[in-house]
């Protein structure tokens, strides 16, 4: 699909070449600094604003607010030559007119999964604490549930610049109770902006306990419907009580939950979290989920924590493995970072990428972006889920969003099943923009189980309500046949579309004669509706940048 009606008229000039990340797939730190460049630079050029497109015209905008830099500084800023600090991040999202924090969120998400850490001066978001009487208007609003994402993170930024905070045992655990709950609903920018916070949270000396308490509370929960989103919170720090959690996790009756596990496991594993007494067990629990004859897609958060186990625990687990396909997929992942051979996929993904940059309105001719065709292979095909995610994050932060959104959800209808269930991943991240009702069709017609799960999940990320009639569609899916546990990953996708739109027709299965049914509403009438941040001002700046 292209949609080359909606782009800008390109007028002539000279082509400005982005960053390159120059680590390859299989590397286990990424080029952070270009990465975070190159989302910086493509978020100015490619922007609403043909004046701030302009270098010229983007130092006037950062000068008219008081921030004093030279045009060499930004070069270095947007080449990769030069770390950027947070502050400078945040900066660009004010000057450009973006939502507080959306691109401060995934360069530090990037950073602290991705990167060799960085300086405390750098990562602070501004030089001076905030007054007393504005972090009070913080906290009031965390624990009245008032809070955007973007509070939370100025919240827990500003908790963060000291080793030792003083706030009553009850505050510290309403807090943590709060965000957690949060992140299991929240939704886009909304979301990610609250994971940083809560990364930032859980790793603070006086909140970590608390933090932990909740995150165990809501995952432990036998009827929560929603996992992985807060989880993932336990890859953020190397403890052994939250080792101990995900490796039971791995033996847990839920599929679901099981599945959220290994995936945690994999990024613990890369981080190196895990003591060598662990291995075992994470070994035992691979063999037997590889082999089993399903496919690649619904066993990915498996194969993700094979390819990051150490090479002698590799040797142990392949001795027990009789299945060739996996061990041959398992094997080249380890070696190349790709879930299949590039050779399958780079007309695709090459194809696409065309597709996405031709379609993205821009100022000036601009040379092929090679950053934009590894974000989209990353995302779509990196054997490690977090380099998924992440890539999927940088496209949605970027200006490239739109065209990414429009051209995956025709590959997500496409015959190549891998491919299929990749997409629709990645519009779980970049959004639909106002194609609700092809996302609802699809979701409806879609008939490989899997593929059609991930669809049910996309509508319930869509900010847009579900009307009666498909709430009534949705629940003949989800009430169908005699058994509500066959089918699982459909039945609780479609409740994940139901309790996130907020349809009342939940309400109705509290009652329902199948258990699992109605156990699942009552969770979802007590956790409400997905979380929708609308702000959309940008954070108050700096004065100065450095």
């Amino acid at each position: 699909m292209t949609s080359t009606d909606t782009v800008a008229p390109r007028r002539r000039g000279r082509p400005q070449r982005l960053p390159e990340d120059p680590a390859p797939m299989h590397a286990r730190q990424l080029g952070c600094d270009q990465r975070i460049a190159w989302l910086l630079s493509t978020s100015r050029l490619l922007g609403p604003e043909a004046t701030l497109a302009s270098r010229a015209g983007f130092l006037k905008a950062l000068e008219a607010r008081g921030i004093a830099v030279d045009n060499s500084r930004i070069s270095r800023w947007e080449s990769g030559l030069q770390p950027v600090p947070t502050r400078v991040v945040a900066a660009y999202e004010s000057v450009l007119g973006l939502t507080e924090g959306s691109l401060v969120a995934v360069a530090a998400g990037l950073r602290r999964s991705f990167g060799a850490g960085q300086a405390s001066r750098e990562s602070a978001l501004r030089d001076a604490e905030l007054p007393d009487a504005d972090l009070d208007r913080l906290l009031d609003l965390a624990e009245a549930g008032e809070a955007t994402g973007g509070h939370w993170l100025r919240l827990t930024g500003q908790l963060d610049r000291f080793e030792r905070v003083y706030l009553r045992q009850h505050e510290w655990a309403g807090l943590s109770s709060r965000l957690v709950a949060e992140l299991g609903g929240a939704v886009g920018v909304g979301y990610v902006r609250r994971y940083e916070a809560a990364a930032t949270l859980i790793q603070h000396p006086n909140a970590q306990r608390h933090m932990t308490r909740a995150l165990g509370s809501f995952v432990m929960n036998p009827d929560t419907q929603v996992v992985t989103p807060v989880l993932n919170l336990l890859a953020e720090i190397q403890d052994s009580g939250a080792n101990d959690l995900v490796l039971r996790m791995l033996h847990s009756e839920s599929k679901s939950l099981r599945s959220a596990a290994s995936s945690v496991a994999a990024v613990k594993v890369a981080r190196g979290h895990f003591a060598e007494g662990a291995l075992p067990d994470l070994e035992s629990h691979i063999v037997g989920s590889l082999r089993r004859g399903e496919s690649l897609d619904s066993r990915l958060d498996s194969f993700d924590l094979a390819v990051h186990l150490p090479a002698e625990s590799w040797e142990r687990a392949m001795g027990g493995l009789r299945n060739r396909r996996a061990y041959d997929l398992v094997n080249h992942a380890r070696q190349r970072g790709e879930l299949v051979p590039s050779a399958r996929t780079s007309s695709v993904v090459n194809a696409l990428s065309r597709a996405v940059q031709r379609d993205t309105p821009s100022h000036t001719a601009n040379e092929p972006d090679n950053m934009l065709r590894r974000l989209l292979r990353e995302a779509l095909l990196h054997a490690h889920k977090a380099r998924r995610h992440h890539a999927a994050l940088m496209l949605a932060a970027s200006p490239y969003a739109a065209a990414v959104s429009r051209h995956c959800q025709v590959l997500a209808a496409g015959s190549n099943d891998l491919l299929a269930a990749r997409a629709w991943t990645v519009l779980m991240r970049v959004g639909h923009e106002d194609r609700r009702p092809l996302v609802m069709l699809q979701a409806l017609t879609e008939t490989r189980p899997t593929i059609r799960a991930r669809a049910l999940v996309n509508l319930g990320l869509n900010p847009l309500p579900v009307s009666r009639a498909e709430a009534e569609a949705l629940l003949a899916m989800v009430t169908a046949g005699a058994q509500p546990t066959e089918r699982t990953h459909e039945r609780q996708a479609t409740m994940f579309a139901l309790g996130m739109a907020g349809s009342a027709q939940v309400a109705r299965l509290v009652k329902h004669e199948h258990e699992w049914l109605s156990r699942s509403a009552c969770w979802w009438v007590d956790q409400g509706p997905a979380l929708h941040d609308s702000d959309v001002a940008a954070a108050p700046l700096p004065t100065a940048l450095p």
